[in-house]
């Protein structure tokens, strides 16, 4: 019991997701769009509205449009594979969320957990995040490493954002995104990512 605590959560990789073609198309996107970005928020209050903590969360936001049925058809293919990894008993998701995030120099965002961020919204309960990186190459920023915690917060692992890999773990488990340095003043070199959680109902 003591070692589970201690141990590392488990997680998957998955490098050329997309491939480069829909990466280019992901950058045409994100630099048409950015007058839409807002900033993020940490949760949903009573209102509907997204509280936003600059000392919690530093990155902006949009919905996906016309990418959105795309990118969730390839995440139900990823589903079963997920599944395995994780070793999670598998559900027919009713719901899978998406968001496009960009994270530009000195953002971040702090150790939180993801299961609880929607519990008063319709959808269900998310199970498993995954986060799919995009950016241009060669990377002009460092730092925005995805950091795992294990269940005690005794031990974490530190996941680079590299371009055109998914990510996916448990959504319970502590996590973070390491500060961002991007010297760049250039939209297109900041760090992109969409991120997703497969809900099961609640």
């Amino acid at each position: 019991m003591a070692d589970m605590f201690h141990r590392v959560p488990p997680y998957g990789v998955v490098r050329d997701w997309l491939g480069k073609e829909t990466v280019a198309r992901l950058l045409r996107f994100a630099e048409s769009n950015e007058h839409l970005l807002k900033d993020s928020g940490l949760y949903y209050d009573q209102d509907g509205a997204h509280k936003i903590s600059k000392e919690e969360r530093v990155s902006k936001q949009m919905v996906l449009g016309n990418f959105e049925g795309e990118l969730k058809a390839k995440m139900i293919d990823l589903v079963p594979v997920m599944f395995d990894r994780l070793g999670i008993n598998r559900f027919a998701p009713i719901t899978i969320e998406s968001v496009f995030v960009v994270h530009g120099d000195g953002a971040f965002f702090r150790p939180h957990i993801d299961t609880h961020l929607n519990r008063d919204i319709e959808g269900g309960f998310r199970v498993i995040s995954a986060v799919y990186y995009f950016h241009t190459l060669p990377t002009a920023f460092s730092g925005g490493l995805l950091r795992l915690y294990s269940l005690g917060m005794g031990s974490h692992v530190d996941i680079p954002p590299d371009c055109d890999t998914i990510v996916f773990f448990p959504s319970f488990f502590l996590h973070e995104v390491l500060p961002v340095k991007c010297p760049s003043p250039r939209f297109l070199d900041s760090r992109f990512a969409v991120n997703f959680w497969i809900n099961r109902d609640k």
